[in-house]
């Protein structure tokens, strides 16, 4: 039964206002697929593992928030599961949308890894399928991307829009669909990537292992961008600035682009320093 079987890896960090809208839309998006839920939890102080239990989910609860990429890993070890999902608790998932995943999955053994099309809670899209940017773009992004969202460098980045399911670089990290074969040939998950760009990474590494990441826009989720992050807004400033870092070493060792490491360095860093003040800033003004 393992291939007629998803491992739902759910990692939970002071998620219980998300888990109950997400658990409630599991069944239906798996069917006619049979479910294995499998929760480690980060050190929440609220009900979440409590939820999933109560659900029938098996529970491991850390003592030390261990970041996503290693509670993702433990997860999985936990399951005989052929197909791996990994899945936001502030996601909402639509019915069938899993079972059309792996329905896709199957057309070719080569698919490892594959996404759906993220929606907004709106219902606008959210830029699911994405390119891994050249030096250029990843700048002019990070400068230009949340004042001027049309620039020519963030819609590169963002992809093109599929109509039918296909190939590209990396998917989004909310809702991944794994084969088990893929995952485990690749090691899982970096688990030098506390939180973020941690499916960046996975996607290179399927890539590089002759695997394909592939979108399917015929199926749609919804997600509530933020999700359990909305409890430390400082520790995702850093966490996102320190993966993109990362990730661009990791993307770019053995090339000549490598030398401009310590360049991006110094951008992320000030880029940090300027996020973390709007971050001080806002966090006032919603108190006051």
């Amino acid at each position: 039964m393992r291939d007629k079987t998803v491992g739902v890896l759910l990692i939970t960090y002071q998620s219980a206002e998300d888990l109950p809208s997400f658990l409630d839309s599991l069944e239906a998006a798996v069917e006619p697929l049979q479910l294995d839920v499998v929760c480690v939890d980060n050190t929440s102080t609220d009900n979440g593992p409590d939820l999933v239990a109560a659900y029938g989910g098996r529970v491991t609860r850390n003592k030390r928030n261990v970041g996503l990429s290693t509670a993702i890993n433990q997860a999985a070890a936990q399951t005989d599961a052929e197909w791996l999902l990994v899945a936001n608790p502030d996601t909402h998932l639509s019915p069938a949308s899993i079972a059309t995943l792996v329905e896709t999955a199957r057309t070719d053994e080569r698919i490892g890894m594959i996404g759906p099309q993220i929606l907004r809670l709106d219902g606008t899209p959210y830029p699911s399928g994405r390119a891994f940017p050249s030096l250029l773009d990843g700048i002019v992004h990070a400068l230009l991307g949340g004042v001027w969202p049309g620039n020519p460098a963030t819609r590169r980045y963002f992809g093109k829009q599929l109509t039918t399911a296909g190939d590209v670089d990396w998917i989004s990290g909310c809702c991944m669909l794994f084969r088990r074969d893929a995952f485990e040939e690749v090691g899982g998950f970096d688990e030098r990537y506390f939180l973020y760009f941690e499916e960046t990474k996975m996607a290179l590494d399927m890539h590089r292992a002759g695997w394909r990441v592939v979108l399917d826009p015929s199926v749609g989720i919804k997600h509530r961008e933020g999700g359990s992050m909305r409890s430390a807004p400082f520790r995702k400033v850093r966490s996102h600035h320190r993966s993109a870092l990362r990730f661009y070493v990791d993307y770019h060792r053995g090339t000549p682009w490598i030398v401009f490491a310590p360049l991006v360095a110094a951008g992320l860093a000030a880029r940090a320093v300027v996020a973390s003040a709007r971050t001080a800033v806002t966090g006032r003004l919603a108190r006051n």
